[in-house]
C-alpha cells in the first residue's frame, strides 16, 4: 500500500493489478509513457527460486488470471493478478484514511475471480475505521455485490455516452454511489439524482482535449439541485468559473 499523489485519497492498495478492458492509454498500462508503472519497472517475476526482471513486460502476458508470489511485481504485465500477500496491508494501518482500491487495474472487469474480490471486501469490513474507494468501468458487476458502510463505490465517465454506467452505479447496495469524470470529454445533460459525490478532472499529457467552461457549470447546477458534493481535481481549475473540494 503506497501514500499517493491523487487528491482524493490518502493510498492506494493494489492487491489486483492489470486488467483487459481496451483503454490503453490509462496510466498504468500506456505503452509509451516512460513514468507509467510498468514501463519504468518492468516485471518483476520469480523463477526457480530466483527473481528476475524483464523489461519488455508483453512478453510476460499470457491474456489470463493469475495469482503473484510475495516480492513479484507485475509477473505477468497486465495481466490481471492477484497479489495474497497485499491483503493484510490496510489493517496495519492504524489512522483512519481514504483509501482507493484497485487504481492499476479493474476489480470488478468480468474476468476477475470470485473469490479475488470476497478476500478484499472481507477486508474491507474489518477494517471499519477506514473508507475504502472502489472505481470501475463495469458497474453492472459491483451492483451484486452488497458493500459495508465504509465502501464508496463509483464509475467512470466522460460524457453524456456514459449515461448507461451512471443509471447502473444508482442501484449500488452502498452508501456512497459516486461517478468519476475524469477527464471530461463532452457535455453531461442526464439525471445526477441518486448519485451521492462527483469528481471532475481533466484529461492530461500532451495536447489534452480543453473541455468547456458549459459542461462544468451544468454539473455543478445540478450537483447544487441535489446538495451532491463535487470535488474539482487542480487539472480542471484553469476552465471552470467554480473550484470546490467537497467529500460525502
Amino acid at each position: 500500500m503506497n501514500k499517493t499523489l491523487i487528491e482524493w485519497c490518502d493510498y492506494t492498495w493494489n492487491p489486483i493489478t492489470g486488467c483487459f478492458h481496451p483503454c490503453k492509454n490509462t496510466y498504468c498500462y500506456n505503452t509509451t509513457k516512460l513514468s507509467s508503472p510498468l514501463n519504468r519497472f518492468g516485471a518483476k517475476y520469480k523463477q526457480n527460486g530466483t527473481f528476475h526482471f524483464e523489461k519488455n513486460w508483453k512478453s510476460r502476458q499470457t491474456g489470463q488470471c493469475h495469482v503473484a508470489e510475495k516480492g513479484e511485481i507485475y509477473p505477468y504485465g497486465y495481466d490481471p493478478t492477484f497479489y495474497p500477500h497485499r491483503l493484510d496491508e490496510p489493517l496495519k494501518i492504524k489512522k483512519p484514511a481514504k483509501i482507493f482500491v484497485v487504481d492499476t487495474g479493474d476489480m470488478f472487469g468480468n474476468w476477475v475471480p470470485e473469490e479475488w474480490i470476497e478476500q478484499i471486501l472481507n477486508v474491507v469490513k474489518h477494517c471499519s475505521w477506514h473508507t475504502f474507494q472502489f472505481l470501475t468501468k463495469n458497474p453492472e458487476r459491483l451492483i451484486k455485490y452488497e458493500f459495508p458502510d465504509n465502501a464508496w463505490v463509483g464509475t467512470s465517465v466522460n460524457s453524456d455516452i456514459d449515461v448507461k454506467r451512471s443509471n447502473i452505479i444508482k442501484q449500488a447496495k452502498a452508501k456512497i454511489k459516486y461517478l468519476s469524470i475524469e477527464p471530461l470529454l463532452g457535455s453531461i445533460t442526464f439525471d445526477l439524482k441518486g448519485i451521492d459525490w462527483i469528481i471532475i478532472g481533466a484529461q492530461t499529457g500532451k495536447n489534452p482535449f480543453v473541455p468547456k467552461t458549459e459542461w462544468i457549470d451544468k454539473i455543478i447546477k445540478q450537483s447544487n439541485k441535489y446538495k451532491i458534493p463535487v470535488f474539482f481535481k487542480e487539472n480542471i481549475k484553469q476552465y471552470s468559473n467554480y473550484f470546490v473540494q467537497q467529500f460525502p
